[in-house]
């Protein structure tokens, strides 16, 4: 595996115009000049061959966690050639960007192999600013309470009405005295959709209790007796 120490993947400004594999389908980069299409998709990959991507990638390397990639898809080597990230690039290599570490990563699916890896530049105050949603929204759930199946129900009513999360725990709290329910933004970067579930529970956004264990995924709530 190649590495590029000290050179940068110049994202933001360099009139590529990128259609990214992600849920809103939105443009990754918010000031592009170009319309020439250099990185494209030609159709929407489904959360399953996101998924599926990202563990054969993970295979091979120590991925990123807490956030999920924007992927991206060659689709012509030539006009990227004068760019050092994509020197060994063919048409056909996936491109998963991870703007919370900045980081990239050329995934050629062919050979299962890993062509670069660089970091990038996304540009000054936009990358402050700038917020990555992931496709699915992972929410685990601890039960603050003595209430049997309390975590079960809840989890059928966030995901009725939150089509975009999905509980992939329910487990005991630390401690089965919590009076308020509470969300827990684990990601720092998902204030609005944690502000949304809050609402919904008629709970507190808080931070992560000193005596809980951070867990897996973007969300946690802790499930309390207010509201029972």
């Amino acid at each position: 595996m190649k590495k590029i120490p000290g050179k940068y993947l110049l994202i933001g400004g360099i009139g590529l115009l990128v259609v990214v594999a992600f849920s809103s389908t939105y443009y990754f980069y918010s000031k592009l000049q170009g319309t020439e299409k250099l990185l494209s998709n030609t159709e929407l990959a489904t959360q399953k061959e996101v998924v599926q991507l990202v563990e054969k990638v993970g295979r091979l390397m120590e991925l990123p966690t807490g956030e999920a990639p924007t992927i991206a898809t060659v689709s012509d080597k030539e006009k990227l050639a004068d760019q050092a990230f994509f020197q060994n690039a063919q048409n056909g290599d996936k491109v998963l960007i991870f703007t919370g570490v900045k980081k990239a990563i050329l995934y050629r699916p062919s050979t299962d192999k890993i062509i670069e890896v660089a970091p990038i530049n996304i540009g000054g105050e936009q990358t402050s600013t700038q917020q990555t949603v992931p496709q699915t929204i992972r929410v685990t759930m601890y039960n603050g309470t003595f209430t049997a199946g309390l975590a079960k129900t809840t989890a059928d009513n966030i995901t009725t009405k939150f089509p975009n999360m999905t509980v992939i725990a329910k487990k005991d709290a630390g401690k089965k005295d919590y009076q308020k329910t509470l969300v827990v933004d684990l990601t720092g970067n998902l204030k609005q959709q944690a502000n949304d579930l809050a609402v919904f529970l008629n709970a507190e956004v808080s931070a992560l209790p000193e005596n809980e264990r951070k867990p897996d995924g973007e969300l946690l709530v802790i499930l309390g007796q207010a509201g029972l």
